[in-house]
């Protein structure tokens, strides 16, 4: 069974691309792999959905 986690930022001028690299490699230490990313209309991130296997 799989699992999944949304990320996006709590403010959108807070978040650059940057910031996302250093969350997807926090995460992808914990197992979750990015499945899918969204950009906003300045071309950065907005959000992006991470899965992973639930019984890791």
């Amino acid at each position: 069974m799989k699992e999944y986690k949304i990320i996006k930022p709590k403010s959108i001028w807070s978040y650059k691309d940057a910031t996302f690299e250093d969350l997807f490699n926090k995460y992808a230490s914990q197992g979750w792999q990015v499945k899918s990313v969204g950009y906003g209309q300045t071309g950065n991130i907005s959000k992006a959905v991470l899965e992973r296997d639930k019984n890791r």
